[in-house]
């Protein structure tokens, strides 16, 4: 009998393999300085490979060249996505899109109508290559003041190649803390999350964009493109001027305001999905804490390497709220208006999310007792941090037990693929049915 494996099923299988793949890699002697166990190196994999970042091992001194260049391959071919490599082979060999894989890429990218299929690869390359060598460029005339050309060379390329794919790994042990004063490495730093966190669609727009006027600045911009833009500026904005805020008294009286200003703008970008610090997250108030959760859980936009719920799903969550509260039975904005389906799928991911990321924290709080010597703030931080594939961590990470990370390794691929996507790999062979039941009322609120 022959089974029949949906495009869904065939990218979870894909990312699965690779995983299993860099677990064997970072298990060889070459690949270390001291022996790790099998469950560490499929755990970093795994963060990898889903462009997480949270480690149990310190990647600075555990892993070797070759070990950290096993890593940066695996969330550079995780930030890439396994689906855009599979639109590679299929156009590379001359192969035709059947109409389930072509209903699969209209899910995953928005605006696939508008660019050619065959085309999304090799502008995913471009523009993915492009802007790592710029950044990595800038990065290594810094780097190379306090490093050999060749470690800074090594620093420069990790570091860039994992700030685009916002997969917040560090060459460094204390991140980027040892630069949190160096407005080119922060704001380089900051900038190459940001463009990596936008999606390639979103990219492809701006690069083709030629505004004739400033007041037209959005003309010629798709509607996807234009939520996307003012709910990524609104959301660091936001978190930079809370993030001062809550902290200019505390743990940022220490510092000179240009300092405070940079690791505030920092921390506002990177917490969303790109997983650097460049200030001791402990110290941080708890009420900053709950602020970082929120801008992990949120996460980037559709169509790019970031994880969490994304920001088109909480701009349609504001927007139906807004319409709801005006009486409004439809969702309009910038004179259009959002279809039911996109509605209802974006109340459906957050259920979906927020009940996630509290089975999680339940099990990290009642397997091996971290509610004792942790905060639940803290194992809260850890189950989005995993979630929105973020990999910031308040020092929890490296306390947790077998199968803690086996569950927290399970979340990070959760979060990379989202829980819609698993629910359609589950159902996509169900047969559904057509019966339609009596309504009834049931009182709310």
């Amino acid at each position: 009998m022959k089974i029949l494996v949906s495009p869904v099923q065939k990218i979870i299988l894909s990312f699965i393999i690779l995983i299993f793949i860099g677990t064997v890699l970072l298990l060889l002697p070459i690949s270390t300085n001291r022996q790790i166990s099998v469950v560490d190196a499929m755990f970093t994999s795994t963060s990898a490979v889903c462009v997480t970042g949270l480690t149990v091992q310190d990647i600075a001194t555990t892993f070797t060249f070759f070990g950290k260049t096993v890593i940066l391959l695996l969330f550079q071919l995780g930030g890439f996505g396994i689906m855009t490599f599979s639109i590679g082979l299929l156009s590379f060999f001359g192969g035709n899109f059947s109409i389930r894989w072509r209903y699969t890429f209209r899910g995953m990218y928005s605006e696939i109508d508008k660019i050619p299929i065959r085309s999304i690869l090799v502008r995913v390359v471009k523009y993915t290559f492009v802007i790592e060598a710029v950044s990595a460029v800038v990065l290594f005339s810094q780097f190379v003041k306090d490093f050999s050309v060749l470690k800074a060379a090594e620093h420069s390329i990790f570091h860039s190649v994992s700030a685009f794919c916002n997969a917040g790994f560090s060459s460094f042990s204390s991140s980027l803390v040892g630069y949190q004063g160096n407005s080119i490495v922060i704001l380089t730093t900051a900038v190459t999350i940001i463009l990596g966190g936008l999606g390639f669609i979103v990219l492809n727009e701006i690069v083709n964009w030629r505004p004739s006027r400033i007041r037209l600045i959005f003309k010629g911009l798709s509607f996807h493109t234009k939520i996307v833009l003012m709910t990524s500026f609104f959301l660091i904005v936001f978190g930079f001027i809370v993030f001062f805020l809550l902290e200019r008294n505390y743990v940022l009286s220490k510092y000179s305001i240009h300092d405070s200003i940079l690791i505030s703008f920092f921390q506002s970008v990177t917490c969303r999905t790109a997983g650097f610090n460049s200030i001791d997250l402990i110290e941080l108030r708890q009420s900053t804490h709950f602020l970082m959760i929120l801008l992990m859980f949120i996460g980037g936009s559709p169509g790019s390497i970031a994880g969490g719920i994304k920001t088109t799903t909480v701009a349609i969550i504001v927007m139906l709220i807004i319409s709801k509260l005006k009486g409004e039975d439809k969702i309009s904005f910038w004179g259009r208006s959002i279809k039911n389906e996109v509605v209802e799928r974006s109340t459906t991911l957050l259920i979906l999310s927020v009940t996630f990321v509290l089975i999680t924290t339940f099990f990290l709080l009642s397997y091996n007792g971290f509610g004792l010597s942790n905060s639940f703030m803290a194992v809260l931080f850890e189950s989005v941090s995993a979630f929105g594939t973020a990999g910031l961590s308040l020092g929890l990470t490296g306390k947790l037990l077998f199968a803690d990370k086996i569950v927290v390794s399970f979340v990070m691929l959760v979060g990379r693929l989202g829980p819609l996507t698993l629910i359609m790999a589950i159902i996509s062979n169900k047969k559904k049915g057509q019966i339609e039941y009596p309504e009834e009322h049931i009182m709310i609120g």
